[in-house]
């Protein structure tokens, strides 16, 4: 068992100990949740930067929050006292909601009180690494096409001066890759020249960190087997970076989100999803703010760069056309597509 193996093991042991999915150690941990099935698996060579970034979010677990809140004790929250008459991570029938642990007192006087926390890492950059048509649509409202595409425009030129097709490795990307588009990404910072500020309205940023306009599934979840209504719509935002919480310095770090929400300036990243041509294989159904269209013109392999109807195309319809493709060019080693490639096509070759 190679290195790789041995840590996947432990972070798939760890997070089924902790009862975490994917989805969530990948927002906690703040990586692209495509990445942890092959980690898992031992089939990705993980830089020390990630591994850091995954211990650190297996260590600082949902747990060390939940249990200070064991029910039937006691917490002072905003000058009242509470008894805990509930307490655990909301979970819908399908994906993840927003809150990462639930929690319901009971006052003397028999008024409820409940207290909804989406738990961040402190200096985590991902609000949405996995952004599609839909959620786009719950976030932006009708018109989420329009923003999303005023966005990609505003940095047009940096997708048309990009390499499409890689020879030798370059940065991040690769030898013998050919981009299939780019995904749509929301962070807390500017990340790479594909990325910028969004001008967002308050319910809009508010529905970012909360919530609001979940489907009903995620928002309606449930907790320790009972069906809560809105228990998948955080209220309050807590950013930790260890597990050494009591129970009173939790509930002091506890930040409003809609208040929370007013002060952020949330960025948008547009990061590549690739076609790696040794391996035959992609990352999967990424829906794609811009997809590379590829076709064959008299015998040669071109593309167009498509800015209409974003996150409406995914990896996975753009993969298979291109290997569709290059079999039918019977491009059978990389090198093949020198003879084949439309002077269009930008290419690195290396220096």
């Amino acid at each position: 068992m190679d290195i790789n193996e041995v840590f996947g093991k432990k972070v798939l042991e760890r997070r089924l100990s902790l009862k975490i999915s994917q989805e969530t150690l990948a927002n906690m941990a703040d990586i692209d949740r495509t990445y942890l099935p092959d980690i898992e698996k031992g089939k990705r060579n993980v830089s020390l930067r990630v591994a850091d970034k995954i211990a650190k979010a297996l260590n600082v677990s949902l747990n060390c929050v939940e249990k200070l809140f064991p029910v039937g004790t006691t917490f002072s929250f905003e000058g009242k006292k509470y008894q805990v008459a509930l307490c655990g991570k909301p979970r819908p029938a399908r994906g993840e909601c927003k809150t990462d642990v639930y929690i319901k007192g009971i006052a003397s006087d028999g008024e409820a009180r409940e207290i909804k926390i989406s738990v961040k890492q402190k200096n985590a950059d991902f609000l949405e690494n996995k952004m599609s048509f839909d959620r786009a649509c719950e976030i932006f409202g009708k018109d989420a096409s329009g923003i999303i595409k005023q966005c990609l425009l505003s940095i047009q030129d940096s997708f048309v001066a990009d390499n499409l097709v890689y020879f030798e490795k370059k940065g991040k990307t690769g030898a013998h890759t050919i981009k299939l588009g780019w995904k749509f990404e929301l962070l807390n910072k500017l990340s790479g020249e594909k990325s910028g500020a969004l001008k967002l309205t308050e319910e809009q940023k508010y529905d970012i960190f909360a919530g609001i306009n979940l489907s009903e599934n995620k928002k309606n979840s449930s907790v320790n087997g009972q069906i809560i209504k809105n228990s998948g719509v955080a209220n309050y935002i807590l950013n930790i970076d260890d597990e050494n919480l009591t129970q009173d310095t939790c509930l002091k770090m506890l930040q409003p989100i809609e208040e929370y929400a007013k002060f952020q300036t949330i960025y948008f990243a547009c990061k590549a999803l690739n076609y790696r041509f040794d391996r035959n294989k992609w990352d999967g159904p990424r829906p794609l703010s811009v997809y590379v269209d590829w076709f064959v013109d008299n015998g040669k392999l071109d593309a167009h760069l498509a800015f209409d109807n974003p996150l409406e195309h995914n990896g996975n319809e753009v993969g298979e056309k291109l290997r569709n493709i290059l079999n039918e060019l019977k491009i059978k080693k990389f090198d093949d597509l020198r003879g084949v490639l439309s002077p269009n096509v930008k290419c690195y070759f290396g220096k």
